[in-house]
């Protein structure tokens, strides 16, 4: 009885969370996309070596959330929340790499 509590309230609350999420999630998506480059917002390599590990870090910490807010949100029925959290997690990096393209 309590599992359908939770997915009751997760199908109520969806529409604003979907809100806090994508915002978050843009937050943290194009500090990942700053880190692949090389910066990060209050990091700056100075090595071939720290630059790789924070690429690396970024790639892991980029996946692991993103596979985490898909099983999470499909888990608890929340679909605008899953579609923000798709959307706001691949949109900045693919415009980084689309401007970068541009250039």
């Amino acid at each position: 009885m309590s599992d359908m509590r939770w997915w009751r309230r997760g199908r109520r609350v969806d529409e604003s969370a979907a809100v806090v999420v994508g915002v978050g999630n843009l937050l943290l998506s194009s500090a990942l996309s700053w880190m692949l480059i090389g910066g990060g917002p209050f990091f700056e390599a100075t090595t071939r070596a720290e630059e790789t590990a924070a690429q690396e870090f970024a790639v892991s910490v980029f996946g692991c959330w993103l596979a985490a807010g898909l099983v999470l949100f499909l888990v608890l029925g929340m679909m605008r929340t899953l579609v923000g959290h798709v959307l706001a997690m691949l949109l900045p990096p693919a415009a980084l790499v689309l401007v970068l393209l541009a250039l």
